[in-house]
């Protein structure tokens, strides 16, 4: 058995690998999409998303596999990231002198072909490879060849993603010291943002081009099912531009109508709750000096969120109520659906966090929003909830 060769510049793509954080986050969904594509295409038992550290393989994302790494001196991936720009083929490990006396041919999973085509940065380091395999030897196609390359520039897209991300995050935290810069600064790194995505899209349709008419119906859903994910991220980078945009929001107070407010708001969701049997009570509320624009948003925000977050079990029933405080008015919006469990009541005013994140859409920057604007407008917002009856949501705008 032949060891995988060092590449020169094992410093530099050891330190782009790390900087990613990928090893991080094992496994990623969006790849498992990818992986379990390449091996309907490709026709083979196994697929693999592969990350070469200084002494590990890991798999990303795996397809026909139970294990999540193995030693990189045995990783046929290791060979490969030596030529970037280059896919390795091995038609017949047994009759390779590198490969046939590898445990991983000789012994379980037995590998009798390996295709791998590195994963590579904008700098040209190779981090991995999207590779496929199987017990038995096998030629692959040209039209699999090209859609295999195809499948690894979209890895290499989400990749790129995944450090624009990074990098927004870290752009989140100095924003929150330098509120003056942040419209600036979020519509530059959401442009960023959008050259991968357009990448993705264009990769995706080209696979459908090349390889539309070979692939079966689950290939189909899953080419689908990576689209969704893509125009789930932009939608991520308009509610951050919107998040942004709020500081520089600074309009003139008047007194407004609260009831038309909630009307609009009703009009807005009205085939759900008549479908689905919805009650909203208000009556009587008086007018507010404040500006119409935010206080609409934060009244649409969390009217929507008891309507996304109503329980099955009983029709949704919410009440919007106004009281005249001395100094300020404090507005609640009471339902009685799923509730929120305690210990995440801080956590929902953070952006980006879900309190399900398995059967609401959105990314969850709604009530960051509601929070960043009450405190704009010198207001406070809270929440009491009891899990399964219900939550309050009430917020403060000073007269």
């Amino acid at each position: 058995m032949t060891k995988p060769p060092i590449p020169n510049n094992e410093a530099e793509r050891l330190k782009e690998l790390h900087s990613l954080r990928l090893i991080e986050g094992l496994p990623d969904e969006d790849l498992d999409l990818i992986t379990k594509l390449a091996s309907d295409i490709c026709e083979t038992k196994i697929s693999l998303v592969t990350l070469i550290d200084s002494k590990t393989q890991f798999f990303k994302s795996k397809h026909g596999l139970e294990i999540d790494k193995t030693s990189r001196d045995v990783a046929f991936c290791g060979h490969a990231i030596n030529s970037p720009e280059k896919m390795l083929i091995v038609n017949d490990a047994k009759e390779d002198e590198r490969f046939k006396d590898n445990p991983l041919v000789t012994s379980d999973p037995n590998i009798a072909f390996y295709a791998g085509m590195p994963i590579s940065t904008k700098q040209g380091s190779a981090l991995g490879t999207l590779c496929v395999l199987d017990s038995k030897p096998k030629v692959l196609s040209t039209s699999q060849i090209n859609a295999l390359k195809s499948l690894t520039k979209l890895v290499e897209r989400l990749f790129e993603s995944r450090r624009k991300s990074l990098e927004l995050e870290k752009v989140y935290t100095q924003m929150q010291l330098h509120k003056s810069q942040s419209e600036e600064i979020a519509y530059s790194i959401a442009h960023d943002l959008k050259n991968p995505l357009d990448s993705i899209q264009g990769f995706l349709e080209l696979l459908q081009q090349d390889a539309g008419t070979s692939l079966g119906d689950e290939a189909q859903q899953y080419i689908e099912y990576a689209q969704q994910s893509t125009e789930k991220m932009t939608g991520l980078i308009y509610e951050i531009l919107a998040f942004a945009k709020l500081t520089s929001i600074n309009e003139e107070k008047e007194a407004v109508e609260i009831e038309p407010v909630i009307q609009n708001i009703i009009d807005l969701n009205l085939p759900t709750i008549k479908s689905e049997n919805i009650e909203i009570d208000y009556k009587d509320l008086p007018k507010i000096n404040t500006s119409k624009t935010l206080f609409s948003i934060v009244l649409r925000n969390l009217i929507g969120n008891a309507i996304k977050y109503r329980s099955s079990d009983r029709a949704l029933r919410i009440k919007i109520e106004i009281q005249d405080k001395i100094d300020e008015w404090k507005i609640s919006v009471v339902d009685n659906g799923i509730g929120i469990q305690k210990q995440n009541r801080k956590k929902i005013f953070k952006p980006f966090y879900k309190e399900d994140k398995n059967n609401h859409s959105g990314v969850g920057m709604g009530l960051a929003a509601c929070k960043k604007i009450i405190l704009n407008l010198d207001g406070n917002i809270e929440v009491e909830s009891e899990p399964g009856k219900g939550s309050v949501f009430s917020f403060t705008i000073p007269k």
